[in-house]
């Protein structure tokens, strides 16, 4: 996992997350991603790896790659889990100034997050 300033873009960190997903999970289909991600080095990254790259096409694409907006509404799932995490505040404005701190307060938060959905899970 990498940080980036706010004001920078993610695609070119896509290469090396997918990389590093790979290692964990070593077979995947389908990458969803927003517009910012519909370049030729992404997509190409992509197909590289034997994954299709499920981007939208950024509306001046001269030539448009295949694209199924139904494994695109799966990407609402990984926004909606952005927000809760935002709910913390100290990951919203991130106060620390060291990486490391705040790799480690985004891994706090996520747990919090894990353990109130298996409360909720449980209690059901």
């Amino acid at each position: 996992m990498d940080v980036v300033p706010g004001q920078a873009s993610d695609a070119p960190l896509l290469e090396p997350m997918l990389d590093a997903t790979l290692e964990r999970v070593p077979v995947i289909d389908e990458l969803g991603g927003d517009r910012g991600f519909d370049g030729d080095p992404q997509r190409q990254a992509c197909m590289d790896r034997g994954v299709f790259p499920n981007f939208p096409n950024r509306k001046n694409r001269l030539e448009p790659w295949g694209f199924f907006p139904e494994g695109y509404k799966e990407r609402n799932r990984v926004e909606r889990l952005f927000g809760k995490l935002k709910q913390f505040r100290r990951v919203a404005t991130r106060y620390e100034k060291l990486k490391a701190t705040f790799l480690g307060l985004i891994h706090l938060a996520l747990g919090f997050i894990r353990l109130k959905a298996s409360v909720n899970v449980n209690t059901t």
